[in-house]
């Protein structure tokens, strides 16, 4: 691994040591010796020396916020490959879904401003099969002014793509998944549309236990979709250990930087990924008390489990050429399946990125 034991990363990691053995004055004299020369560097250290001065959450801490990560979100999906690679494989098991069904009820938890509903519409409604009737897209989400904005861009794209006999229905639900009402739930099993479909991307991780994490995908499971679908970074930040958690971080972080400054973005794009979102979530997993992270990513096996566990058969997704695992993507990024064929996972340089797994009731 390149820089698996580089100096700044061996000098971040003993500094994580110090802070977990209580040593915080020992660990600040190390980080002020420490120059960055990289954006994951800068991002750590900035992380670590400011353990336990937030107070909540990033993701929540300023809601109305203009610069919140939502609002970067499509910058990501466009610029960072791993993230846009499950992306779109993800939309393309959607739509082989709902090709050729009269009606359909798909579920997004985790909805945002509805970007990957507007893109599936646009692509249901250029294909050449016959369109269904009667569409419901139902949204779940914590932040509010975004599920507002997605219903207005799902009802827009509805009427301009789709004829007067094909019906588009949204039911925005502003709530944080595991707290749920189950009259939602209720709704969502008695659909009366021909099949649903269920998808979360990059929002699970956000529950706070892993009981609640179990208990939210069994409320998925009790509804009988014929597909979930979840995207999730394959990366273990929900452990305490401190010094465990800096490595995953780096390690993730770091290779998802090199492949921003790959795309020759602008350096405000690229400030923006790097820093607005990224940083962000770095600064949770390394900065927030225990109690208060958000971003406690989890192995995609771990994931696994929890799928079956709740009743779900896992599929593995095929590559498009054909061939099992693994297959490029793009530059040095792979796709690669579990052994187990229970999900697959972005690779980069060695290290896992973004995971994907496809479930079915068993």
């Amino acid at each position: 691994m390149k820089n698996a034991y580089s100096p700044a990363l061996q000098t971040l990691l003993l500094a994580s040591y110090l802070i977990a053995d209580n040593k915080k004055e020992e660990a600040s004299l190390l980080l002020d010796a420490l120059e960055p020369t990289d954006d994951i560097t800068r991002i750590c250290v900035q992380s670590l020396r400011g353990q336990h001065h937030l107070s909540a959450p990033l993701y929540v801490a300023t809601p109305q916020a203009e610069d919140k990560q939502i609002n970067v979100f499509d910058l990501v999906l466009r610029s960072v490959p791993p993230v846009e690679q499950v992306s779109r494989q993800a939309l393309v098991r959607m739509l082989e879904l709902y090709a050729g069904f009269d009606s359909f009820t798909h579920l997004n938890i985790g909805i945002g401003k509805g970007r990957f509903e507007v893109k599936m519409l646009e692509e249901l409604a250029a294909s050449r099969g016959p369109l269904p009737h009667f569409i419901r897209i139902v949204g779940i989400d914590v932040d509010g002014q975004s599920l507002e904005e997605a219903g207005r861009d799902i009802r827009a794209t509805a009427e301009r793509l789709f004829p007067a006999t094909t019906r588009v229905e949204y039911v925005s639900v502003c709530a944080f998944a595991e707290a749920v009402d189950a009259s939602v739930w209720n709704g969502i099993r008695e659909h009366d549309t021909n099949v649903l479909g269920a998808i979360s991307a990059f929002t699970l991780h956000h529950i706070p236990t892993a009981e609640k994490r179990s208990a939210v995908i069994r409320q998925v499971a009790d509804c009988n979709p014929e597909l979930f679908v979840l995207l999730e970074p394959d990366a273990d930040h929900f452990t305490e250990h401190l010094p465990a958690r800096l490595m995953n971080c780096f390690h993730l972080f770091d290779g998802i930087f090199k492949q921003v400054d790959q795309n020759e973005l602008s350096p405000a794009e690229a400030q923006a990924i790097k820093y607005t979102f990224f940083g962000r979530e770095i600064q949770d997993i390394l900065s927030l008390r225990e109690e208060k992270r958000s971003e406690k990513h989890e192995r995609a096996d771990v994931w696994a489990g929890r799928l079956q566990e709740a009743g779900f058969r896992l599929q593995p997704v095929p590559a498009p050429d054909g061939r099992k695992s693994p297959f490029k993507t793009k530059d040095r990024l792979r796709m690669v399946q579990d052994p187990h064929r229970r999900f697959t996972t972005t690779v980069f340089e060695g290290i896992p990125m973004v995971a994907m797994l496809t479930a079915r009731r068993s």
